[in-house]
């Protein structure tokens, strides 16, 4: 699931928080939410369900400047954070 559908599910359920993307460091994802700033940028750019896809830019731009290096990398059969070196199993 891309981003841009992880912030529309956020959107329709009225969540607190939103699961990390596929190929994602969920344990960098919590703290790289930055306890909720990430968040609150969604809501002061006043981006809800009817604009999403207008705000898509802005999304992509906020997503590559913060979340990028938490990208997971495949060695082996484990599947590593570049930023933190945890490793995980893939489903």
């Amino acid at each position: 699931m891309n981003f841009i559908q992880k912030i529309r599910q956020f959107l329709e359920k009225k969540a607190n928080h939103i699961e990390a993307p596929e190929n994602h460091c969920p344990n960098c994802w919590g703290r790289q939410e930055y306890e909720g700033q990430f968040l609150e940028a969604i809501r002061n750019e006043q981006i809800d369900l009817n604009n999403i896809d207008q705000k898509k830019g802005w999304i992509d731009a906020y997503f590559t400047r913060h979340f990028e290096g938490i990208k997971l990398r495949q060695e082996n059969d484990e599947l590593i954070c570049s930023a933190c070196e945890l490793s995980y199993k893939p489903d």
